[in-house]
C-alpha cells in the first residue's frame, strides 16, 4: 500500500496521530527533501523508516522503484516538505501510475493552507477554485483570472514574486478584494485582507518577505 501523507505547513503539532502511526509502520518513506523530513521527524520523536529522495527530477526513475516495492507488498509512504504531496509538489505522476495499474493507495487527511486561506478571506466559499501558482507573465495572469470572475480564487505565491504579482493585480483588477496569508499556523502568521491597492502597499513596505504565501481573491 502507498500512503500519501500530509505534513504540517507550520506548527508541527498539526500532524495527526494517524500520520504518525502510519509513518512508524512503513517499510520506507519517499521525501521531497530527506534532511528536512528527518529533522521534522526527530523534533516530533517519530520513529521513521528508511528515507529516499523523491523530486520532479528523479520522479520517473523512482516511480518504477516504488511500483516494484508495492508489488512486493511493502508499505510505502510519500511526503513533501509541507502540506500535501501532489498539490503543487511531486507525486501526480506516481498517483497516475498507481491508478493505471490498479495498485492501492490511501490519502491521509491533514494540514493544508488552502482551506484556512479561504476561511480567513471571508470571501464567498460556496464556489472556489484552486489554481496552484499563477503564471509568470502579466498577459497570462490576466487571462487566467478573467476566466474565474464571480468565483473565489486561491493560489500559491512565492515571496520572491509576490510584489510583482500584486502590482499586476492592482494595475488590472482595481476592484479586487484579496487576502494574503503568510506563514499560516506559524509564530509569525500574517493575514492581510482588503482591496488590492491597500494590500499591495502593505507588502511593498515590508523589507524582507519570507515564507510561502497563499492569495485568495475575488472579482465580479
Amino acid at each position: 500500500m502507498l500512503y500519501i501523507i500530509p505534513t504540517p505547513i507550520g506548527n508541527l503539532n498539526d500532524i495527526t496521530k494517524r500520520s504518525i502511526d502510519i509513518i512508524e509502520s512503513l517499510d520506507c518513506l519517499f521525501c521531497e527533501n530527506v534532511s528536512h523530513s528527518k529533522m521534522m521527524f526527530e523534533k516530533l520523536n517519530i520513529k521513521y523508516p528508511k528515507l529516499y529522495k523523491y523530486t520532479e527530477y528523479n520522479e520517473d526513475r523512482i516511480i518504477e522503484y516504488i511500483l516494484s516495492l508495492l508489488l512486493q507488498k511493502q508499505n510505502v509512504g510519500l511526503v513533501s516538505n509541507a502540506g500535501y504531496p501532489v498539490i503543487s509538489d511531486p507525486g501526480y505522476k506516481l498517483v497516475r501510475a498507481l491508478k493505471e495499474r490498479s495498485l492501492p493507495y490511501t490519502v491521509l487527511s491533514g494540514a493544508t493552507s488552502i482551506i484556512p486561506s479561504l476561511i480567513y478571506s471571508a470571501l464567498p466559499p460556496d464556489k472556489f477554485v484552486f489554481i496552484g501558482f499563477l503564471p509568470k507573465s502579466e498577459t497570462k495572469i490576466i487571462s487566467t483570472i478573467n476566466k474565474f470572475r464571480g468565483i473565489t480564487v486561491i493560489s500559491f505565491e512565492s515571496p520572491y514574486r509576490v510584489i510583482k504579482t500584486l502590482k499586476i493585480l492592482k494595475d488590472n483588477f482595481l476592484g479586487m478584494q484579496i487576502t494574503v496569508c503568510r506563514e499560516i499556523s506559524k509564530i509569525h502568521e500574517d493575514i492581510q485582507s482588503g482591496d488590492i491597492s491597500s494590500i499591495y502597499d502593505y507588502f511593498l513596505n515590508i523589507k524582507s518577505i519570507k515564507g510561502e504565501l497563499t492569495l485568495t481573491f475575488y472579482i465580479d
